[in-house]
């Protein structure tokens, strides 16, 4: 979903881009989300794709993710790389079926496939090597895992979860000095059902210069490239079965990041990897292009590459509202979507950041000529949709009712039909829709059983929830 996008600097062009600076936390990592199944392809990152589609054409410059003060470290903390140990069995008993070096411990046999060592249970695994911090001070060492785990600094065991639980979070407060070598050992066991292994790192607050070695590298390549691609978002350590959000904001550590980035490279483009709404208001306001690419599976790399940089024309649309922060929102215990503040689009009555149904496009489209049949059993409604731009594209066209007088509580609109069309530029299609009147039912709590209200219906058609641009009237006897 294309949610901004400036003066058109989307999409790219590989003949007139020299360089591009791919950087953020999602940038070489793939995210699956929560009940992603197992894929059986070798998934591709951002970057990857992004490399696959310039090739030798323009110039990538990648900065590996480091997080700033509030959000996780992990990395840079381990210079020469961690041990990785893993087993067949859940008690590290025996030879390990595969011994090597990896990066960090991130551990998700779900999002990375495929990978013979990181199958699902029974295994364990062990993780061995030397932290070494950047900034002297008192971290917070957080293991998110599904299932037991142990921790050891320089010898001493500092956490001892070795038991079959669901996914939860074991944290401790450790003090590191800056340039000191430290030896870390963390054994995990995956007893059946999800499996996950998580380390992070949290730090406390660190001032402007401090700030400036964590993001150094990636400031750097956005000074140097015409464009930045900034892939920041959530994971499943946010946002899954079981973990709820106590936020719509990107971490903390992300919106700094971002702020500085911006900084160094007005011409910063955002791609959100995350499988909610986010609050990004900051964002919204300063960036100049936007892309929401939820958890865009195997190929989601390729996906995003071949969207920014014009090989595809965007054509989603959202799925839900963004909200601009929580305070829009009634409180999680009151259910009913109809009371308070309302939920949804259906209900709410305040300005969204994004509404349900939003989605630019790299063209434009001219919406005329609605017509509406209400006689019979169906509601028949069809209209003209002109591609209006310059490249060939997809409408997502949307049909939304708002109903005559129930004396109850009742939506805004409610959308009751759409259609994808794919239109060359230039051209025009009639578009088609059906409404059974059956759809056009409410349960009334009254009579206890569902209710077609009779008197005139208002039905608009347009591009999201908010953007309507026709309207006209029907009516049911």
């Amino acid at each position: 979903v294309l949610l901004k996008n400036d003066k058109n600097i989307l999409p790219l062009n590989p003949n007139k881009v020299k360089s591009v600076a791919v950087v953020g936390l999602n940038a070489a990592r793939c995210e699956f989300g929560d009940y992603s199944g197992t894929p059986v392809n070798a998934p591709v990152t951002i970057l990857e794709g992004i490399q696959n589609l310039v090739g030798d054409q323009v110039k990538v410059v990648h900065s590996p993710w480091v997080s700033s003060a509030s959000g996780y470290i992990s990395k840079e903390f381990f210079p020469k790389g961690i041990k990785a140990e893993y087993f067949t069995n859940a008690n590290l008993e025996g030879t390990p079926s595969t011994t090597r070096i990896e990066d960090e411990i991130y551990y998700d046999p779900a999002s990375q496939p495929p990978d013979p060592a990181r199958s699902f249970a029974p295994m364990s695994a062990r993780w061995t090597g030397e932290v070494c911090p950047t900034v002297f001070s008192e971290y917070t060492i957080s293991l998110k895992t599904d299932d037991g785990c142990r921790i050891w600094s320089d010898g001493k065991k500092v956490i001892d979860a070795w038991v079959n639980r669901p996914a939860a979070e074991d944290k401790i407060p450790i003090t590191l000095e800056a340039g000191k070598k430290y030896d870390i050992k963390i054994e995990y066991f995956d007893g059946g059902g999800d499996a996950f292994a998580r380390l992070y790192w949290r730090a406390p607050a660190v001032d402007e210069k401090q700030r400036m070695e964590f993001f150094g590298d990636a400031i750097k390549a956005a000074k140097s490239c015409d464009y930045t691609i900034a892939v920041m978002g959530i994971d499943k350590s946010i946002e899954r079965e079981g973990q709820d959000r106590y936020t719509m904001d990107l971490p903390a550590d992300q919106k700094e990041f971002l702020r500085e980035i911006y900084k160094a490279n007005p011409r910063t483009i955002l791609v959100l990897v995350a499988g909610s709404s986010l609050s990004i208001n900051w964002e919204k306001e300063n960036l100049p292009a936007i892309l929401d690419a939820w958890y865009p599976g195997e190929q989601g790399g390729n996906a995003v590459a071949e969207a920014l940089f014009g090989k595809m024309n965007p054509g989603g649309k959202l799925p839900l509202t963004f909200y601009s922060s929580m305070d829009d929102l009634p409180e999680f215990d009151d259910y009913a979507i109809n009371t308070g503040k309302g939920r949804t689009y259906q209900y709410f009555t305040g300005k969204p950041l994004y509404e349900f149904g939003y989605g630019l496009s790299y063209t434009t489209f001219k919406y005329k000529d609605l017509k509406v049949n209400a006689a019979g059993g169906d509601v028949k409604v069809d209209f003209r949709l002109t591609n209006s731009g310059k490249c060939d594209g997809d409408e997502v066209a949307q049909v939304y009712v708002h109903y005559p007088e129930t004396g109850t509580y009742m939506p805004i609109k409610q959308l009751k039909a759409f259609k994808r069309v794919s239109v060359p530029k230039g051209k025009t299609q009639l578009v088609e829709l059906t409404i059974d009147k059956a759809d056009l039912r409410y349960w009334d709590d009254k009579t206890g059983g569902f209710v077609t209200p009779k008197g005139e219906y208002q039905l608009m058609v347009g591009s999201s929830s908010a953007d309507i641009r026709l309207q006209t009237k029907f009516t049911i006897e």
